[in-house]
């Protein structure tokens, strides 16, 4: 059962919430991010199908991003029961919002490093306003049960990622790593992330191996045919990896030169077009994308920690 939880000022619209039936009540899988106007819908959505939050036993979390975790300490302070959240999601946003300016510092300081100078602000981000640290009463790891949830891990997007299969209706709940048509971030924010992008590609092969009924995403409408969208991410991934080596004309470059050479969403913008929120965010991609082919051995990155600059191995 679907609820369609507001992003008021957002181009996504909205969140899919879901409700799961089980014997003691629902499962929620993810919850929104902590507004007046989410909490109301939750509530709408409840009473069309018949329940109250007190039917809400717990509330599972996708990931830590807070368009699906930030309501969470609001529902539980309401008195939801439970929250669970995949071990390294709940370290990773105990890192970032016990301290969101500084962590907001750090990544601003790692784009600079690497070509992209973020203009500096005093004024906490919107999505840390709209999340909340949220201790979880359960940590998940991969292929752990939730009633009738099979857990599967799939990092990328963020470290703690994870689907959840339905071994009922045998559906996938894909949260934002499989999404359609929007292509899910996977950024590379901070020095010693490891390799985003190759976890990314490793865990869409994960989920077509596992196979499903059909797709209920965190964005977007629900579709039938999971196989067909992962080949298509996988697709994109190719690429844009073409896009981003050839963009190195035979030089050197930083992440911020490669990322202002590419097109940029699926209108093909310049990377002049995008905002200043954007901009970060297609550095951080390109990032992940160069780490990835460092990390393959198909590039090399020099720097004294002031500049980075990537190359290509021959």
């Amino acid at each position: 059962m679907q609820i369609r939880l507001p992003m008021t000022g957002s181009p996504l619209r909205h969140i899919n919430g879901y409700l799961v039936p089980e014997d003691d009540g629902f499962t929620l899988i993810d919850c929104g991010w902590k507004a007046d106007d989410v909490l109301a819908a939750l509530h709408a959505g409840l009473a069309e199908h018949g329940a109250a939050l007190s039917d809400v036993k717990r509330i599972v979390v996708t990931h830590m991003h807070f368009d699906h975790y930030g309501l969470a300490g609001t529902l539980r302070r309401a008195g939801v029961p439970e929250l669970l959240l995949h071990e390294l999601d709940w370290e990773f946003a105990s890192r970032i919002l016990t301290n969101p300016k500084e962590a907001d510092k750090v990544s601003d300081a790692w784009l600079e490093r690497n070509g992209y100078v973020v203009e500096p602000t005093d004024e906490e981000s919107e999505h840390h306003r709209m999340n909340e640290l949220t201790e979880p009463t359960r940590k998940l790891g991969d292929a752990e049960r939730i009633g009738r949830l099979l857990v599967v891990w799939t990092p990328g997007h963020t470290p703690g990622h994870i689907c959840f299969v339905d071994t009922v209706s045998k559906k996938m709940f894909t949260g934002d790593h499989v999404l359609d048509p929007i292509t899910p971030h996977v950024g590379f924010w901070s020095e010693h992330r490891g390799d985003p992008l190759g976890d990314y590609v490793a865990s869409l092969n994960k989920v077509a191996a596992i196979g499903a009924a059909g797709v209920l995403p965190a964005h977007g409408e629900p579709f039938p045919d999971l196989q067909r969208r992962v080949d298509e991410l996988l697709r994109h991934e190719a690429t844009r990896e073409s896009q981003i080596i050839d963009a190195f004309g035979g030089a050197t470059a930083t992440g911020g030169e490669i990322a202002s050479r590419l097109p940029w969403t699926r209108r093909n913008k310049s990377f002049a077009e995008l905002g200043e929120f954007h901009q970060q965010f297609a550095v951080a991609e390109t990032l992940a994308h160069l780490e990835h082919l460092r990390g393959t051995g198909r590039a090399s990155r020099e720097g004294d920690g002031t500049t980075y600059r990537y190359t290509l191995n021959a």
